[in-house]
């Protein structure tokens, strides 16, 4: 049966994308040595519709690597805005859990960063499928529809379906089960709808030196993902200084085996990405190092129930200020550090160690908005459960200690003050976190504050 496609402009834009890569579909490699790695490219398109074939929000490619039935992903993502590197490669298929990084975008849409997971690159297709089989793969309903054609390679219809409502169809090569294209369901903000494609575009097999090399450097670069210890859901680009270390460590083997091979595009935005992150550690350091052992400065921060907390009500306390904006929504990560914060609150404060919040949403410091400001940080602070105060300024005070965004750096800040009302820590971003023992990094620094009064 001949392909079909419907009207639509998004349809007519697959359509297009589409014309090259069949080419290549007609022709699926086999992987014939035990060894060997097939690469296979995919190009994809995030679009939101409207007139003719909408707008193209983002373009992207996919790198498949196979062997022995395993995958291996690499996702070229926007390099600024995109997926960060240490999230934009792993392990996928069937057999995968979806415990570990599977591929998928970073989009920011209304002032939140969206991860998006792309449809499978691999469909376990039952044994003897007939059209209206069903199965389940990661969450997802499968339904097969019907067995088409595409340039003489037999495919399958599948439709996919997932209990929140997103849709996927998918043209998925009948003898080794890889997909040839995709359209899925995409929804951001209040419900918008989006959709995105994907089209295998290419694939050939790497000679066996190349093989070799790709499959010795994706055991170390999984090994390097492990030691990372990023969360799943991760979207932000900024490493830990002793994240950074283990990729400085790793480099220079990495490059090694990287050269000439699929990959090492890969490893060469990793080795860029992590020259800045150093440079932005480096400046954060300078400024700590001019802060520390220098007073405070005077403040007086509004608080969000009412009242006003002065500096000088600190005095005699240690004191740990936690810049951050404290809205409600978009209700991303750092957002879960407070709740650490908390814990350390409750559990310091008979220590006459104190914590207070300091927010840094543009909304307050608006006489237009100030209103909404403060709901949001108000429903936050009910959402998180917190009891330590939360107040904010005309965004002096950030200004004064240095926002580390100046100097390459983000938010939340925390600085801790001791006793006597002077600068004794400076850290810019977030935390490490040990699910057991919290913010340890933090409860390291007051210990040694308390010993010393």
């Amino acid at each position: 049966m001949p392909l079909q496609f419907s009207n639509s402009p998004i349809s007519r834009f697959v359509r297009n994308v589409i014309v090259v890569g069949i080419i290549c579909q007609a022709c699926t490699v086999v992987v014939s040595a035990a060894d060997a790695v097939q690469h296979s490219m995919f190009a994809g398109s995030l679009i939101q519709p409207g007139d003719d074939d909408g707008d193209i929000l983002r373009r992207f490619e996919v790198q498949l690597l196979t062997t022995n039935q395993t995958y291996f992903f690499h996702v070229i993502d926007d390099a600024r805005h995109g997926c960060p590197w240490s999230d934009s490669f792993g392990r996928t298929g069937p057999a995968v859990g979806t415990d570990t990084v599977q591929p998928h975008l970073v989009y920011d849409y209304d002032g939140h960063a969206y991860l998006i997971g792309l449809p499978p690159f691999v469909v376990a297709l039952p044994t003897g499928i007939e059209p209206d089989a069903t199965w389940e793969q990661a969450g997802w309903q499968m339904t097969a529809i019907e067995q088409r054609s595409v340039n003489d390679v037999p495919a399958w219809i599948v439709e996919a379906r997932e209990r929140r409502g997103r849709q996927q169809t998918l043209t998925v090569d009948a003898a080794t089960g890889m997909t040839l294209r995709a359209e899925a369901d995409v929804f951001m903000g209040q419900g918008d709808q989006f959709k995105l494609t994907l089209a295998r575009a290419s694939g050939k097999l790497l000679e066996q030196a190349t093989s070799d090399k790709v499959i010795e450097l994706e055991n170390e670069l999984l090994a390097l993902q492990t030691a990372l210890k990023r969360r799943p859901d991760a979207h932000l680009s900024e490493l830990s200084a002793r994240q950074i270390a283990d990729v400085v460590a790793a480099s220079d083997r990495l490059t090694i085996l990287a050269t000439s091979t699929p990959l090492e595009m890969l490893v060469r935005q990793m080795k860029a990405d992590v020259d800045q992150q150093q440079k932005r550690l480096a400046s954060t350091a300078s400024l700590a190092t001019k802060l520390i052992n220098t007073d405070a400065p005077q403040f007086a921060l509004s608080l969000m129930d009412g009242g006003t907390l002065e500096s000088e009500s600190l005095k005699g306390k240690i004191a740990i200020l936690h810049f951050w904006d404290y809205r409600d929504a978009p209700l991303s990560e750092p957002y879960g550090q407070t709740g650490y914060l908390e814990f350390l609150f409750n559990q310091k404060k008979k220590m006459n160690v104190t914590v207070v919040g300091v927010s840094t949403n543009p909304d307050l410091q608006s006489k237009e908005n100030l209103s909404r400001g403060r709901r949001s940080v108000r429903k936050l602070s009910e959402f998180m459960n917190l009891s330590y105060p939360v107040g904010h300024d005309d965004g002096a005070l950030l200004k004064t200690f240095g926002d580390p965004r100046e100097t390459r750096g983000q938010l939340p800040l925390w600085i801790v003050l001791n006793a006597d009302g002077k600068v004794a820590h400076y850290h810019a971003g977030f935390y490490e976190v040990d699910a057991a023992q919290g913010l340890k990094d933090l409860e390291a620094v007051l210990a040694e504050l308390i010993r010393g009064k």
